[in-house]
């Protein structure tokens, strides 16, 4: 037997304690379990199952975190996922014992490390990107003006149509209904920064598909494709505050711009862009943090 044994019984553990998990959760979850048993196992500690967890486990790896320079967020957030699957198998007690306070990783900001990237930075990323691949920079136009996240603009072949009626519609709201590529397969609506330059984008987009075999990313496979898109992004310089995310990040402090300058409140706003970025209104707080710490607090939004 191995850590692999332990790995495997984290995941079941986990599965009973939270049920349906988005796929990007579980996939995130199956890798700290991994490398929480990998370290067990080098350090000595042969266990096999969850009930085999002790104290001084928990500690001896959050001690290893700390000594490799891990973020207070990132210990936090492996944390949680072995309590998830503590809680699994009815350890709650011992869970609440192993709180991120008493580990001293409480308090980690969950700021996001990304910047909006405004139109004129996204313009000289845009040229860049489309030069090595055309299809790509489709994606991350419509990403921009419809703040998707980058599964949801590989897929989005599927609902151009649907948009672009959605969008031309003179007697609809404009909203597109996003439902390919969704984090746990929810399905959502939302505006987007500007009705006719999204129809134009769509259709452009629809265009490109045609002429190539239904897709934006010509790839054939939804892997591949998101590695090229990763790739093409990277190559162009999208790394780090400037990564594609940031222009969801755009969309949503842009959104919120224009919500607190109709008078809409602060609270209100953040539910609204919530739940247009597909979190949901009750994680309204969750924005204010991340996307808007600067929009709904009064201050300026760079361009780029």
């Amino acid at each position: 037997m191995s850590h692999q044994s332990l790995t495997a019984d984290l995941c079941r553990a986990a599965r009973r304690a939270r049920g349906k998990q988005a796929d990007d959760t579980r996939r995130g979850r199956e890798q700290a379990f991994a490398r929480f048993a990998q370290f067990l196992w080098n350090a000595g500690y042969q266990i096999h199952t969850v009930g085999q967890i002790r104290e001084k486990h928990f500690r001896a790896w959050i001690d290893d975190m700390v000594a490799r320079a891990r973020s207070k967020r990132t210990i936090a957030n492996n944390a949680t996922h072995i309590r998830t699957a503590l809680e699994g198998i009815g350890r709650r007690p011992f869970a609440d014992k192993v709180s991120n306070a008493s580990l001293g990783v409480a308090g980690a900001s969950r700021a996001g490390t990304k910047r909006p990237m405004g139109p004129d930075v996204f313009e000289t990323y845009r040229v860049e990107v489309a030069v090595t691949d055309l299809g790509v920079a489709l994606v991350m136009e419509l990403q921009f003006e419809l703040g998707l996240r980058a599964e949801e603009g590989v897929q989005s072949v599927k609902s151009l149509a649907d948009w672009h009626r959605a969008l031309t519609n003179p007697i609809g709201d404009g909203f597109v209904t996003v439902l390919h590529g969704t984090k746990g397969g929810k399905t959502r609506r939302g505006p987007p920064l500007d009705r006719e330059r999204a129809a134009e984008i769509v259709r452009r987009a629809m265009e490109f598909s045609r002429q190539h075999r239904g897709r934006l990313v010509r790839k054939p496979d939804m892997e591949k494709a998101m590695e090229r898109y990763h790739y093409v992004a990277g190559k162009a310089g999208m790394k780090g505050e400037n990564a594609p995310h940031s222009l969801r990040y755009w969309y949503a402090t842009e959104h919120l711009r224009r919500l607190k300058a109709a008078g809409v409140s602060r609270r209100e706003a953040a539910a609204a862009v919530s739940t247009w970025l597909g979190h949901g209104d009750g994680r309204g707080t969750w924005v204010e943090l991340v996307y808007g710490r600067e929009e709904l607090a009064g201050g300026e939004v760079s361009n780029g």
